[in-house]
């Protein structure tokens, strides 16, 4: 017998996915093959071409608080600050400083490579995952979005960048973990970017909506490991600060309080700041931008026109609003956290929160038209291009846009450390224990960049020290064993100044202040002796000023008014050759002139009490002529 045909009604096939949907996630060897894969690769040369001209990986600042911690004081725990007085970060501190601290000291170059090499990582595993999610070129855009910023070229120049390296490339491994289920890895991950910066409880926060898509209750897990992970990392941190007294540098520590979720400023200076950042723009104004801001709302004003008027832009958001609005999330809580470090701005701070920015925008544009985010592309290209090179030299003054530290000053800031430690290396190859070094006229911000640390760190001996002009005068620059000058001009920018000579220079002051004229004269001539760089012209105008006030001092105001003329030919700083011309032209009633002189002093060096009574003097005796004092020179110049 037959049997009969069910009854029961065959349900309707589902209708075939339509152009617009999410494309097929492919396999990792499909991403291999992938022709925009390698170009996103090849992107993070641009980076390094970009950078070209810097000292790569020369140590400054901050890292050689972490090398003196690992060289000099045989490391400690990594439950310490690794040599840092303000954050627990005991991977980038503790770890990378343990293992490479001798290839930063001898072949910093090298950190350069292995910064590349980790930004390179962080690329393919961000474009494999927007891969999942969008074509090729989308994902080209999005992963090479946090390499086109001018703040990314500083993450490979020094070391103590890993800190926002590593934090950015554990984030995306923990993202990328969290995208394929691997809970263990990715909780891993999440720990070691919270051991490189506290920034990265961002991360912790997105990570368990960045999971593999599934019902809700599977996310339990990366909810619960992520919170119970931040958690114990959190008091952890907490704990090692307060038992070492940590503070926020800069004095930010004090001016931390709810109070500052109520100041607007904050919020403007870290929203628009990370915007400018992530254009490539300093945050201080400059022409440029104008045509950039036209540029950059023409492109959105065209994203908004295709999802008002274009239904399948409109679908094409709805299948990939999942990444977006994490995307979004995760730049709102990076960039909150920069509400604590106002109003110091770093831009290399920003690269992190534009891992979030770059994901929402370029699937955002993506889904209104495939041309869009290679319009933005564009305008990004050309701002990173346009952004400033390293420096050629080492300038006195630092260049000024807006930031504490940025590439420009930063590729400055190590061009001086290899200047200067070229020159003391070569001068004095060896320093006795206890001995203090000397640099006169030094470029602006270089305390920053090296302080006593840098010296201990290039001699691997901490009872080394730097020592100031008024610390000289203070010790008569007893135990001075070494010192040199900068120059601006000059090539090699630092000259030689003899210990021996610098001290004579010292005693001629004191003698010349008690009125002992004739001996500061035989002093400053012994000094000018022993002094065989004609070209250290900072000490040897010093030492001509000197000599031309003594010589005033004695009456022999011809030779004194030379002298003082020469002086300042050679050095326009040095204050004696200005208070020597100032006496001379007060004598001969010549007020305008003397005024003159004392202005420009006064411009250079704020508050110099000789300059400021003689200045007084003139003014007085002007009064008792019946001449009318003149205000100070419009055009003096003013002390970097």
């Amino acid at each position: 017998m037959a049997m009969k045909p069910s009854a029961r009604p065959v349900p309707p096939r589902r209708p075939a996915r339509p152009a617009t949907a999410v494309p097929p996630v492919p396999t990792r060897s499909a991403c291999l093959r992938d022709p925009w894969f390698w170009a996103a690769l090849a992107t993070v040369l641009l980076v390094l071409v970009r950078a070209w001209g810097a000292p790569f990986g020369e140590p400054v600042a901050d890292d050689f608080d972490h090398l003196r911690h690992t060289l000099l004081e045989r490391g400690g725990s990594w439950f310490d600050g690794g040599g840092s007085a303000s954050f627990w970060r005991p991977l980038a501190y503790q770890g990378y400083y343990g293992a490479l601290h001798e290839i930063i000291v001898t072949h910093p170059a090298w950190i350069t490579v292995l910064h590349l090499l980790a930004l390179a990582l962080a690329t393919a595993l961000l474009f494999d995952l927007v891969r999942d999610h969008a074509s090729g070129p989308v994902a080209f855009t999005v992963a090479t979005f946090p390499l086109l910023l001018e703040a990314t070229r500083a993450l490979i120049l020094v070391p103590v960048h890993i800190v926002d390296l590593g934090l950015y490339v554990a984030s995306v491994l923990a993202w990328w973990c969290a995208a394929r289920g691997l809970l263990l890895p990715g909780l891993v991950a999440l720990l070691a970017a919270l051991l490189c910066k506290e920034t990265a409880v961002a991360t912790a926060v997105m990570l368990p909506w960045l999971a593999r898509p599934r019902p809700v209750a599977s996310r339990t897990p990366w909810v619960v490991g992520s919170a119970l992970l931040t958690l114990a990392w959190a008091i952890t941190y907490v704990s090692v600060r307060h038992r070492l007294a940590m503070a926020l540098p800069h004095g930010l520590e004090a001016k931390l309080a709810p109070a500052l979720l109520f100041e607007p400023a904050r919020y403007v200076w870290s929203v628009l700041g990370s915007l400018r950042a992530v254009m490539s723009l300093p945050i201080k104004p400059e022409p440029r931008e104008g045509w950039v801001l036209v540029a950059t709302l023409l492109v959105m004003g065209l994203v908004v026109i295709r999802f008002v008027t274009d239904p399948d832009a409109r679908a094409r958001m709805r299948a990939a609003r999942g990444v977006m609005i994490s995307g979004g999330a995760w730049f709102v809580l990076a960039t909150g956290t920069l509400l604590t470090v106002y109003p110091v701005w770093s831009p290399e701070r920003v690269v992190y929160a534009s891992l979030g920015l770059g994901a929402a925008l370029g699937l955002a544009l993506a889904a209104a038209h495939p041309a869009l985010p290679f319009a933005l592309l564009a305008i990004r290209l050309v701002t990173f291009a346009l952004a400033p090179g390293a420096p050629a030299r080492v300038t006195r003054t630092a260049p000024e846009r807006g930031a504490f530290v940025d590439f420009e000053r930063l590729t400055r800031l190590q061009r001086l450390m290899v200047e200067a430690r070229t020159t003391l290396r070569r001068e004095f190859p060896a320093l006795p224990r206890g001995a203090s070094v000397a640099m006169l006229h030094p470029p602006f911000m270089a305390d920053y960049a090296s302080g006593d640390r840098a010296l201990q760190v290039w001699y691997r001996d901490s009872t080394l020290h730097w020592v100031r002009w008024d610390q000289m005068e203070k010790t008569g620059a007893r135990g001075l064993a070494g010192a040199m000058e900068f120059q601006e001009e000059a090539t090699p920018p630092f000259r030689r100044i003899e210990p021996e000579a610098l001290r004579l220079l010292f005693v001629a002051g004191a003698l010349d202040r008690s009125e002992h004229w004739q001996s500061a004269l035989d002093t400053l001539e012994r000094a000018d002796a022993l002094q065989p760089d004609r070209e250290a012209h900072h000490f040897i105008g010093r030492v001509l000023g000197l000599r031309a006030w003594c010589l005033g001092a004695t009456g022999h105001l011809p030779e004194a008014e030379r002298l003082a003329r020469q002086s300042l030919a050679i050095s326009t700083e040095n204050a004696d050759g200005h208070l020597t011309l100032a006496a001379i032209h007060n004598g001969r009633n010549e007020w305008n002139q003397s005024l003159a002189q004392l202005d420009t002093l006064l411009a250079w060096y704020p508050g110099y009490q000789a300059g400021v009574m003689m200045r007084q003097g003139v003014i007085e005796r002007m009064r008792e002529q019946g001449a009318t004092p003149r205000a100070g020179l419009p055009g003096a110049p003013v002390r970097p």
